[in-house]
C-alpha cells in the first residue's frame, strides 16, 4: 500500500485504522454500521476509509459476475410475474445477512434514485433492509415522505425513524404515522384513525406515487413483525396459512390477502390503497425468504423487485 498523505505517528495509526476497517468489512463480513460501532467512529468515515483503501491499493477488487445467468434470472422473474424491473444481484450462499442487506440495499438505493422524480410522493415502510437502503442513499429527488405502517422496529430502524431518514435526503416534510403498528383491539384502531394527526397521514396514502417496501417471512420464520403477535395469534395465523408480510398487509402462499380479526388491528396502508399506487418496489432476498417473496410476486402488488440469485432460482424453480 502506498503511504498515506502526512508522516510519523498520525498517518501510521490512520493506515492502522484503514486496515482494520478493510479487513472486518472484505474479510469478517461486518456491516458498516457495526464497524463504526465496535471501532467508535462514525459510519460516513467507514465509508471514507474503505474508499481510500481501494484509491490506495489496499483492497484490489476483481469482479467475476456471472453477468449473463443473473441477466437472465432477471429476465425471467420479469416475464414469469409481469414486472416493470427486476435486479437480480449476485451473492454467495455464505454471505452473512447483515452483509447480504447491505448488498440489497446498494442496488435497491441505485433503482430508487433512478425512479424518483421531483414531485413524487415516496411512501416507506419499514425493516432492517429499509434501514440499509436509506443508509447507502447519499441524495433524492425533492418528494414528501409518507409512513405506510404504524410504528415497529426496533430504536433506530423503527418506521417513524426511517421516514425522518429519507425526508432529510429528499429535503420535503415527513409525514409520520404516530400509531403502532400492532392495535390492541380493533375499536381501538377506528379511534386512532379518526386522530387529526394521525387522519393526515392515511390521507396522504392516496398520493403516494411510488412505495418501499420490504418482504418478511412468516414460514421460515424471517420477520420482525411476527415478535409483536401473541403465541396464540401466530398460531392462528399460521393455521391460516400465512406466508408473507408487506407492510402489514398479510398474504398465504399464493399471494392472496389474509381477512382475519388480527388483521384488523395492524394500522396502516391497506391491500387496496397498495395495489392503487403506480410503483411498488420490494427489496429482499436470501433463500430464507423465497417463498415469501414468490407469494408477494403472486399478489401482483409488486411492479419492481430487487433481489439475490439464491432466493431467485428457488421462486423460478417452484413456481
Amino acid at each position: 500500500m502506498s503511504t498515506s498523505p502526512g508522516s510519523g505517528d498520525g498517518a501510521r495509526e490512520r493506515d492502522r485504522l484503514l486496515m482494520d476497517v478493510a479487513r472486518r468489512y472484505y474479510l469478517g463480513h461486518e456491516s458498516k454500521v457495526e464497524i463504526a460501532r465496535e471501532l467508535a467512529i462514525s459510519r460516513f468515515k467507514v465509508a471514507r476509509l474503505l474508499e481510500e483503501a481501494v484509491d490506495r491499493g489496499a483492497v484490489r477488487i476483481t469482479l467475476h459476475t456471472p453477468l449473463q445467468r443473473e441477466g437472465a434470472l432477471s429476465a425471467q422473474l420479469k416475464s414469469r410475474f409481469g414486472l416493470q424491473h427486476a435486479v437480480v444481484i449476485h451473492a454467495p450462499g455464505n454471505l452473512p445477512d447483515p452483509r447480504l442487506r447491505e448488498a440489497l440495499a446498494r442496488e435497491g438505493a441505485h433503482m430508487l434514485s433512478s425512479l424518483l422524480r421531483d414531485g413524487d410522493v415516496l411512501g416507506v415502510g419499514w425493516g432492517r433492509t429499509i434501514k440499509a437502503l436509506v443508509e447507502a442513499t447519499s441524495s433524492l429527488p425533492s418528494c414528501p415522505v409518507v409512513q405506510l405502517t404504524g410504528i415497529a422496529g426496533h430504536p433506530g430502524e423503527n418506521s417513524m425513524e426511517l421516514v425522518r431518514l429519507f425526508a432529510a435526503l429528499t429535503g420535503e416534510k415527513a409525514y409520520p404515522l404516530y400509531a403502532p403498528l400492532l392495535v390492541p383491539d380493533i375499536a381501538t384502531v377506528h379511534s386512532l384513525r379518526r386522530s387529526p394527526g394521525i387522519a393526515d397521514t392515511l390521507r396522504r396514502f392516496s398520493d403516494v406515487s411510488v412505495a418501499l417496501v420490504a418482504i418478511g417471512s412468516w414460514n421460515p420464520p424471517n420477520s420482525q413483525l411476527r415478535s409483536f403477535f401473541s403465541q396464540a395469534d401466530r398460531d392462528a395465523l399460521t393455521r391460516l396459512g400465512l406466508q408473507a408480510e408487506l407492510g402489514g398487509v398479510l398474504l398465504d402462499a399464493e399471494g392472496a390477502e389474509l381477512r382475519t380479526p388480527i388483521s384488523g388491528r395492524i394500522l396502516g396502508i391497506t391491500p387496496a390503497q397498495l395495489r392503487a399506487i403506480p410503483t411498488v418496489m420490494a427489496v429482499a432476498g436470501g433463500r430464507s425468504k423465497a417463498n415469501a417473496i414468490r407469494s408477494v410476486l403472486r399478489s401482483g402488488v409488486l411492479n419492481i423487485l430487487v433481489t439475490d440469485t439464491a432466493a431467485a432460482q428457488l421462486i423460478l424453480e417452484q413456481d
